[in-house]
């Protein structure tokens, strides 16, 4: 039972142990979804800003184009304007093409932090309900522990309560050994006196028979006179 006891109380150190550890993970898990729940929250400002620079992109375009049919119109003093506008042209274009490709790359990304914070969430819902269940194992494993020590106390009591009965048992046998020893000497002392008792009476029954004897023999002696 002592073992007992001491087993519960280490297992409950160890759910105490796993309780702690849980709670910390639960805290660990909520930051982790705060800062992917920051980290969408940032992508989608950056998607409305790449959509911003897809719209000047855009713009761009349309302007370059129509200073390209300026150009045109303007012969051959409009040349030199037609190459720049040619050239803004395509970097409006290669902008375009880039925007949408980070809004793509974007857009991805925020769609798979979106899954790790669902993968996350549910860590975090799981393990709040380990710790229910780790609570109620270690409001179990208190009880046990209690009982243990109960039991423990309790048998503790009951080995002092028959060692008391072992010591007073030990007592009365020696009570008894000198009760009976006094008994034997009793015993003997008893037949000594019925032995003494028995001489005195034989010793006295002898008497009287010598005295009935020599009572005649008297008589005799006092009628010659």
């Amino acid at each position: 039972v002592k073992k007992s006891a001491e087993g519960a109380a280490h297992a409950r150190e160890v759910v105490a142990s796993a309780d702690e550890d849980a709670k910390k993970s639960a805290i660990v898990v909520r930051q982790a979804v705060k800062a992917m729940d920051g980290i969408v929250k940032s992508a989608r400002q950056i998607s409305q800003i790449i959509g911003v620079i897809d719209e000047i992109a855009f713009q761009t375009n349309l302007l370059a184009l129509n200073a390209g049919v300026e150009a045109a119109r303007a012969g051959e003093a409009g040349r030199g304007f037609a190459v720049v506008a040619s050239e803004v042209r395509a970097l409006a274009q290669r902008s375009a093409e880039a925007a949408k490709e980070i809004k793509g790359l974007i857009s991805t990304s925020t769609a798979q932090v979106s899954q790790g914070v669902d993968l996350v969430a549910e860590t975090g819902r799981s393990l709040e309900r380990i710790m229910a269940q780790v609570t109620e194992i270690n409001t179990v494993v208190v009880e046990i522990a209690v009982g243990a020590q109960e039991q423990a106390t309790g048998l503790q009591q009951v080995n002092t309560a028959i060692n008391q009965m072992d010591q007073v048992t030990q007592q009365n046998a020696s009570m008894v050994e000198e009760s009976t020893a006094a008994s034997h000497s009793l015993s003997q002392e008893a037949s000594q006196l019925l032995n003494l008792i028995g001489q005195f009476q034989m010793e006295r029954a002898s008497g009287a028979r010598e005295a009935q004897k020599a009572a005649p023999r008297f008589s005799g002696r006092s009628k010659a006179a």
